[in-house]
């Protein structure tokens, strides 16, 4: 590939970002799509503050811009939540339409369904151009191509999940089951007070089980130190550890020593940590909401719970912490459907069809 080569240009949030998204990037990289595809990726986001956010977006709106003019890109890939995520990359689709250019949409956010539904008219309409204008649209399970479809049934939408490294064994089952470990950002919408909440009830029926709560507060959420004190008005702060944001082979280390992971969450799109959990082997009890139906069966590959039951979330804990047998099917069979539909090696395979579809040509 030469410098003048048309590229694919992927625009989303810079790589040291924490969060899902970032996280899925990051996994494109490691499998080496950057180098086997003609693919260049732009930071479009840093961080929460606003100089954080406008700073890499201009950076970005110039690059592109300078490409487009120069006819170099053969296709635009954004990746996007909602809100003010969508408002920046969507303007990034508009720039590749006014050239001419292909663009894909990828939506990463379980937040679609409120920000529509909070938008007014001129907002929904055009959220509704954007996915119609898409020469795909990409989501992350099939409940969310189902929620696309209905906002504008004229999107022309691919399924592609997160990727994952997928061991080719699961770590053993230790006995008897005694940590639960919770990923993700510490506030109400990941289901993190339901956890503190449920935790009195399960150290009832197990006393020596510990809950590793890894995570960290962003603005009008909890903190360590919130999470913390709850812990101990409820009086179970000798069994709770919060290690703080954990990534890399901090996380790794975590998903090896847990027993249990649970993600009571809200709203999601797609967990990259129950994934993860998944693929190590880790039984999981997660949230009835998003995409995680379309992953976990209940019953086969893990444990749901109707979002928002502190009770129902502490009984499946317990059953899973007091039933080996349960725990081992259920981690043999989730880590069978984590490596057919969300291993790396899968999920590059259906995004290289989609750049195929596309016109993208192998450098």
């Amino acid at each position: 590939m030469t410098r003048d080569d048309p590229l694919v240009l992927m625009l989303g949030a810079s790589m040291n970002y924490p969060g899902g998204m970032t996280e899925v990037i990051r996994s494109y990289r490691a499998a080496g799509l950057f180098e086997t595809w003609p693919v260049r990726y732009i930071s479009t986001y840093a961080g929460r503050n606003f100089a954080a956010k406008l700073r890499p977006w201009l950076a970005a709106v110039g690059t592109l811009l300078v490409r487009l003019a120069r006819r170099r890109v053969a296709l635009v890939h954004v990746h996007s939540a909602a809100y003010g995520s969508f408002w920046r990359k969507s303007a990034l689709c508009a720039l590749a339409l006014v050239f001419g250019v292909p663009y894909v949409i990828h939506l990463h956010d379980g937040r679609l369904v409120e920000f529509r539904r909070s938008s007014g008219p001129l907002t929904r309409a055009w959220l509704r151009f954007t996915l119609r204008k898409a020469a795909r649209v990409v989501v992350l399970t099939r409940h969310w191509r189902d929620v696309v479809q209905a906002i504008e049934p004229a999107a022309r939408i691919s399924v592609i999940g997160n990727p994952v490294p997928v061991p080719a064994q699961p770590e053993p089952l230790r006995r008897p089951a005694r940590t639960v470990l919770f990923i993700a950002w510490l506030q109400k919408e990941k289901g993190v007070l339901d956890l503190l909440a449920a935790m009195p009830r399960v150290l009832r029926a197990v006393p020596e089980v510990r809950f590793v709560v890894a995570g960290r507060g962003i603005a009008g959420g909890e903190t360590p130190e919130s999470i913390r004190a709850l812990a101990t008005r409820l009086g179970v702060e000798g069994a709770l550890r919060l290690p703080g944001w954990v990534d890399g082979p901090a996380k790794r280390a975590l998903l090896r020593e847990a027993d249990l992971f649970v993600l009571p969450s809200y709203i999601e799109a797609l967990p990259v940590g129950l994934l993860e959990a998944m693929a190590c082997g880790v039984p999981v009890v997660a949230a009835r909401v998003g995409g995680i139906p379309d992953v976990v069966d209940d019953g086969v590959h893990g444990l749901l719970v109707e979002p928002g039951d502190p009770a129902a979330l502490a009984g499946a804990m317990i059953a899973l912490l007091t039933d080996d047998t349960l725990r081992e099917r259920l981690q043999q069979a989730a880590h069978r459907h984590v490596e057919a539909r969300y291993s790396t090696r899968a999920v590059l395979a259906e995004l290289a069809a989609l750049y195929r579809d596309l016109g993208v040509s192998l450098p």
